[in-house]
């Protein structure tokens, strides 16, 4: 057998030059862990260091999808997943069976915006290939109301016209497993904005990781635009040359706790969301760059039939509940909000 440091065969040694060999090894590999976490270190200063240019060029895809995940204040990083498992967390798919589509429909704090999503899964992979399972899903979150206006002859501003917005976002996912515990996933992720006199276009990618640490206890972390997402603008509006948008990465850490009591089952999970936009103010916690929201939910079900719901988004109180018949589905969700109005979402999904 080669050593992977001296290029040695370590097996015609005798038994000094192996140990020599083998502790060479292991200070190769020592640097080597040493040297993969500096990386990560010096990636995540990178990402706190432009946090101005980037603020809250992500916020319309992050309000999150489904009735159920929503219920539960959007604290689902670690599950209980669904056909939603592509935007929350990839990693999650070869944890679902079968195939499985969802839609969701809201309107949006009152009716002040659209917001649609619609997601398919297929979690039929193979034992033993590198690919267990895959998923694409399509997010809108849109409205009308923006009036263009001009100036008249006397300067005074007057509406010529009014323009519908939208965000879009198509996405598609892969995910595998590293061992038995650990799974992977990865989502990519194209943009498409559309704010009326302007239009932008862009790429992502997030990346996430699932531990099953206890047949009671999954841990999860997942790195939303890893490669640090962009936004080109067409410049219409803004000049005759294009502008661009960055959405740094931001952690999302998540845990989920279940526990059986005869023919129920409780889950109780949080998440939470590390950013590096000097969002200040705007978040739960901060600190100079760093910001810190939370989310947390829990759900209690009768014979995975009838489920009972609520959490906190952000410090905001949801609820909600749902009913799973044979292989249909269906979910509702309200937040709350003490600014804008109320929120209320419906999904449903069929699983074959």
């Amino acid at each position: 057998m080669l050593n992977r440091f001296s290029g040695v065969q370590v097996q015609n040694l005798p038994s000094k030059c192996k140990i020599f060999a083998s502790d060479t090894s292991n200070k190769y590999h020592t640097r080597q862990r040493y040297m993969r976490i500096r990386l990560l270190v010096i990636l995540i200063l990178l990402a706190a260091s432009g946090g101005h240019a980037a603020k809250y060029a992500g916020d319309p895809y992050q309000l999150g999808v489904g009735a159920r995940s929503l219920a539960m204040g959007g604290a689902v990083v670690a599950g209980p997943f669904d056909g939603s498992v592509g935007y929350w967390n990839p990693a999650g798919i070869g944890t679902l069976s079968g195939r499985q589509v969802l839609a969701m429909h809201a309107e949006t704090f009152g009716s002040l915006l659209n917001h649609d999503f619609i997601g398919y899964v297929d979690a039929r992979g193979r034992r033993g290939s590198l690919v267990s399972g895959w998923s694409v899903y399509l997010y809108y979150l849109g409205g009308g109301g923006i009036k263009i206006t001009r100036l008249d002859e006397f300067n005074r501003p007057y509406v010529e016209r009014e323009e519908s917005h939208g965000d879009y976002m198509l996405s598609g996912a892969v995910a595998g497993r590293i061992s038995d515990k650990l799974r992977w996933g990865l989502a990519a992720r194209l943009l498409y904005r559309d704010i009326g006199t302007e239009t932008g276009k862009g790429l992502s990618v997030d990346a996430g990781l699932l531990y099953h640490a206890h047949p009671r206890l999954d841990l999860a972390l997942v790195v939303t635009d890893i490669t640090t997402g962009v936004i080109r603008y067409s410049g219409e509006t803004f000049g005759t040359e294009a502008n661009y948008e960055s959405i740094y990465p931001a952690l999302r850490p998540g845990l989920m706790l279940v526990q059986q009591w005869g023919e129920f089952a409780g889950r109780a999970t949080f998440a939470g969301e590390i950013r590096f936009e000097n969002l200040q103010s705007s978040a739960q916690y901060w600190g100079g760059a760093l910001s810190v929201d939370t989310h947390y939910g829990v759900e209690v079900g009768w014979r995975e039939m009838l489920f009972g719901r609520a959490g906190f988004d952000v410090g905001r109180f949801t609820a909600g509940g749902g009913v799973a018949i044979g292989r249909v589905t269906v979910d509702f969700a309200y937040l709350h909000h003490s600014d804008l109005d109320e929120t209320y979402r419906v999904s449903a999904g069929y699983g074959w």
